[in-house]
């Protein structure tokens, strides 16, 4: 240690004054002149050993203190007073893989709704549930979605099994918001009777919503499920037309009659229902100038508890913020529900499970929050097969990126798991980056802004009932030095105490961010790196845990 270093030397230099006082003794005995000299000699000498003593004392002391003690903060955050937007949940969508992954064992099943709601896994506070079409023309077949209408114009709830067995587990886990959606009508409502490339038919659309209102009193009939929220329409600005999914257009004139028309019904015979609308697929070119076209045309808005809309134009702060005016002076509020697939330029094909991807969907969800105002995010599809390569035949490949799968999953499995026996779930760093806000960001919670970060740190802060969440994203480069970042958190003379942590890196997933430190006046102050998301739940000292 450097203060032994210290002491070793001022010894060191004691032993060299007291020999060199014997050495001058001896010199000068028997001339007078000589010893009237010496103590004038030794006074000078001690007076300087006795200098550069305390010097190296006092360096010595310096260095221990430099070594004992966490280096000052290099940032510091401000967390404003204001509040802004009250955080309705996170969410994932059961579309697509309901289906393959009801025929893996029950354990296999249950292992999912873990990862998905439970305490250890995300604590998902929304689920979205396909109300399918039938798949009439759709030629990929684990993408077809049963629907309850019959040909004969009854209803069959026994048709979807897998789909309502994931429904079901999400209401078993006490999921707060379960949102019924609909990719496509049934081929009977579409103008080329089929679950895609087809335009739900202007004349129907008052059968239309009273199916939908059917499908949702059922389904609470039959299993005891509420849908909280429906939506009627998913990306109505195109039809699918490749039919490798469901889909169908709903023209910008006809959307206010489909809001009003299923509104009226929900309100009359499933009044715990609400309605989203219209899943726009892009925010600058297809939201922002066909919302206000129609809205408020027939008293639509009314009956639209949340503007659902996708981001897959990958909008940057000036678009969400400007998207957020647009509703702001429309009196709606909004929420963020389906993105996936960034290839790292553009939607395309990649697959992607380490922390390049995880770190590009943590800022998405910030920047859907903060600048856009949104009160929910919700990813696509909670699981994918989509894994571009095969796990059983090439060990670790899935914790590998290629550029023949999709970033569509949050957890992927083995499409193939009849043949090769491989029922594993596959998790990815956006799994873990979306815990980061699902598990730290509870319903409920008042959002509040994080200023005063330099350039490359993030941060957001929530609080509900007294608790403070933090989620803090060091978009840094790689291997950026460490350094300790501080966040002053307002109105808490009597303290806060760290009550969970959780960072998730290219090395880490959900660790316990080690060294934090809160100051009783409310500053929290913790090590960061380059590529970290790191999420902190704070509450007050004196409350119990």
């Amino acid at each position: 240690m450097p203060c032994t270093r210290m002491a070793i030397v001022s010894a060191t230099l004691h032993r060299g004054c007291a020999r060199f006082q014997r050495r001058m003794s001896v010199a000068t005995e028997g001339h007078g002149r000589g010893r009237r000299v010496l103590p004038r000699v030794n006074r000078v000498v001690l007076a300087i050993l006795a200098a550069a003593t305390a010097i190296f004392a006092i360096v010595g002391a310096i260095r221990l203190r430099q070594v004992t003690t966490p280096p000052p903060p290099a940032a510091i955050g401000h967390v404003s007073a204001a509040g802004q937007q009250v955080i309705d949940g996170f969410g994932a969508s059961g579309a697509w893989w309901s289906g393959p992954v009801y025929g893996m064992p029950v354990a296999t099943r249950q292992d999912v709704g873990k990862l998905l709601f439970s305490s250890s896994g995300l604590e998902l506070s929304q689920f979205r549930y396909n109300i399918g079409g039938g798949g009439v023309g759709v030629r990929t077949p684990w993408k077809v979605a049963p629907t309850f209408l019959t040909a004969s114009g009854s209803y069959n709830f026994g048709a979807d099994p897998a789909g309502l067995y994931f429904l079901k587990m999400a209401s078993s886990y006490h999921v707060r918001d379960l949102i019924g959606f609909v990719n496509s009508a049934p081929a009977v409502f579409t103008s080329n009777h089929q679950s895609c490339g087809g335009t739900l038919i202007r004349s129907d659309i008052a059968a239309y919503a009273k199916y939908v209102t059917n499908v949702v009193v059922g389904i609470r009939r039959h299993f005891g499920v509420k849908l909280n929220y429906v939506s009627p329409m998913n990306e109505p600005d195109g039809a699918m037309s490749p039919c490798v999914q469901e889909g169908m257009r709903v023209p910008v004139g006809e959307r206010a009659a489909v809001v009003v028309d299923l509104g009226r019904d929900l309100a009359g015979r499933a009044p715990w229902a609400k309605e989203i609308a219209d899943e726009s697929s892009q925010v600058a070119f297809q939201l922002m100038p066909e919302l206000p076209r129609w809205v408020h045309r027939d008293g639509a808005g009314q009956y639209i508890a949340y503007v659902a809309h996708h981001t897959y134009d990958y909008p940057g702060p000036r678009v969400l913020s400007a998207m957020h005016a647009l509703l702001k002076r429309l009196g709606l509020r909004s929420w963020m529900t389906e993105i996936c697939c960034y290839n790292g330029a553009r939607f395309g094909y990649q697959y992607d499970p380490t922390m390049v991807s995880g770190m590009w969907l943590a800022k998405s969800i910030y920047n859907d929050l903060v600048y856009g105002g949104d009160s929910a995010f919700q990813w696509w599809t909670a699981l994918s097969p989509n894994l571009g390569c095969e796990p059983a035949s090439d060990k670790g490949c899935a914790e590998r990126a290629n550029i023949l799968g999709r970033n569509d999953g949050l957890v992927y499995y083995d499409i193939n798991y009849h043949q090769d026996g491989d029922t594993t779930l596959y998790t990815t760093k956006r799994y873990y980056v979306m815990g980061n806000y699902s598990r730290f960001v509870p319903p409920g919670s008042v959002l509040h802004r994080v200023t005063g970060l330099p350039p490359g740190l993030e941060a957001l802060a929530a609080l509900k009932k007294g608790r403070w969440s933090l989620v803090l994203i060091d978009d840094r480069a790689p291997n950026s030095p460490q350094f300790r970042v501080a966040i002053a958190l307002p109105g808490h003379p009597g303290g806060l105490r760290l009550e969970a942590s959780a960072v998730t890196s290219q090395s880490a997933s959900w660790a316990r961010v080690k060294d934090v430190a809160v100051s009783h006046g409310g500053v929290v102050s913790f090590p960061t790196s380059g590529q970290d998301v790191i999420s902190l739940e704070l509450g007050a000292a004196g409350a119990s845990a």
